[in-house]
Parts: C-alpha cells; structure tokens; sequence
C-alpha cells in the first residue's frame, strides 16, 4: 500500500499545531490542510489533535470550577499552612 502523503507524514503532522498558531499566515495554513487532506493518516491526527483542543477549553475555562468539596479542603489546607508557619 503506498503513502498517501508520499512519505510526508512525519513532516506534515509536525506542522499541526502550526494550524493554531496566530502567527501562521492563512497561505501556510492552506498549504498544511493541502497536505493533511491528501492522508487519512494525517486527516486523523488533526481530528484528534481538534477533538483535544476543544475538550481542553472546556475544562480550562473560567466557568469550570472545582467541585464545593474540593475548594473547601484547599482552603483548610491554605489556612492550616499559614497558621503553621506564623506560629
């Protein structure tokens, strides 16, 4: 079976997170999806690699917080460092 991306794979999934960069111009981003369009390989990749991005800004937002529970011992343990190292 022959490499769809004629034995580019490596180089074009290295460029990946080019495609989230702000700084990649839209010309180098087309010419990245060109080459990822050509692979499954490839294709999956970027598949994982959005399907990743979009579950971290889900859990790393400001309207995801910790459970009472957990925020309450976090506290306890601030206050009980602080009364330790003051006494």
């Amino acid at each position: 079976m022959t490499d769809p991306c004629i034995g580019r794979c490596e180089e074009i999934q290295a460029q990946l997170c080019a495609l989230f960069d702000p700084s990649t111009t839209s010309e180098q981003k087309r010419e990245i999806l060109q080459g990822i369009a050509e692979c499954p390989d490839c294709r999956g990749r970027l598949e994982s690699e959005q399907e990743i991005r979009s579950l971290l800004r889900k859990c790393c937002t400001a309207e995801a917080s910790a459970p009472a529970t957990l925020r309450q011992r976090i506290t306890m343990e601030i206050r009980q460092v602080r009364i330790t190292r003051f006494r």
